[in-house]
């Protein structure tokens, strides 16, 4: 089953770094250094928050608390520097970049803007240290260079990003290698003799006008969750839009793809349930018949899927057969 690999490296270094956090700011504590203490348990919570510290931490609302504690540290920074305690200002130099990485994205660049006047206010104010000039050439010089890493970061993410096989928040394989892992798994079929049944499932909020928002996103890593473990190790599960999925079930016949299907609509309906969410979720069920290719199965299933949700919006709808018309 397609699915993402863990991050074996960061995972324990993002837990290290939060140990070090903990440990320096409990020192600091000790030291009676109460800014610096805050500042280094501020970071300890912006590692927490993130994503590589656990996989369901890139959810809401961890990104908007990760966006907290970063406000958070910059003011620290400057309320260090206001009350002349300047070997906390230093840290000014790392915020750039540690805005790109904490920020969301759409508030990064902003978040970095502001950065960079807040460090100019604190060299302005600096007015009785020596060093104040060499402050700024040091800072604009860490300024270009984190900049620099910045655009290699996304100049490296867009180059990657057509050879992802996963989708980070759901765990599910992306739509990009759906239509040519069908085709190898209906090509398999042809040849072994075996069946094949494909299931796509799909949530709508109760009020078509509506869009899906971020509370109905954040039950997305639950649900793949919920997939993952409710499917055989060699199915496959694809997130083909924004709140919908298709299931490969290689050796499956159609009834059996049409109940499997109302299965996972029961147990994902209580996951939307149990987070008070007004969802409706339909799911809809095909088998491979002869001729069919990877388009035709999944016009088929989506047929399916599209009769369920003109029927109740919460329903399965099986379809058997290329002529016929979708029928629970």
């Amino acid at each position: 089953m397609a699915t993402m690999a863990s991050p074996v490296l960061l995972k324990p270094l993002a837990h290290s770094a939060f140990i070090a956090a903990a440990v320096m700011a409990a020192l600091c504590a000790l030291a009676g250094e109460p800014l610096l203490a805050a500042s280094a348990a501020t970071v300890g919570g912006i590692v927490v928050c993130s994503p590589t510290f656990r996989k369901r931490h890139g959810a809401a609302p961890w990104p908007g608390l990760r966006a907290g504690f970063f406000i958070i540290l910059v003011l620290l920074v400057a309320t260090a520097a206001l009350t002349d305690r300047w070997f906390i200002s230093y840290w000014v130099y790392g915020l750039p970049l540690l805005a790109y990485l904490v920020v969301p994205q759409r508030g990064a660049w902003i978040a970095i803007l502001a950065v960079v006047a807040i460090a100019l206010f604190m060299v302005y104010q600096a007015s009785g240290i020596a060093q104040r000039h060499q402050m700024i050439g040091a800072f604009f010089l860490t300024l270009l260079l984190s900049l620099m890493l910045i655009f290699l970061l996304e100049f490296k993410r867009r180059q990657l990003m057509p050879l992802r096989r996963t989708d980070e928040l759901t765990n599910a394989a992306s739509q990009q290698h759906l239509t040519a892992d069908l085709n190898k798994e209906i090509q398999r079929s042809e040849r072994e003799g075996t069946t094949l049944s494909v299931i796509m499932l799909a949530l709508k909020p109760s009020n078509d006008a509506e869009p899906a928002g971020a509370d109905s996103r954040s039950i997305l890593p639950q649900i793949g969750r919920y997939l993952h473990s409710h499917i055989r190790d060699f199915d496959a599960y694809y997130r083909v839009a924004d709140l919908q999925f298709l299931i490969i079930l290689p050796g499956i016949t159609s009834p059996q793809a049409s109940r499997q299907a109302e299965a996972l609509r029961q147990g994902v309906q209580q996951l939307l349930t149990s987070h008070q969410l007004a969802m409706t979720l339909s799911t809809g069920a095909a088998g491979l018949n002869i001729g069919d290719d990877a388009n035709s199965l999944q016009r088929s299933v989506t047929g399916a899927l599209r009769r369920a949700q003109q029927h109740t919006g919460n329903d399965s709808q099986t379809f058997n057969g290329r002529n016929q018309e979708p029928k629970a």
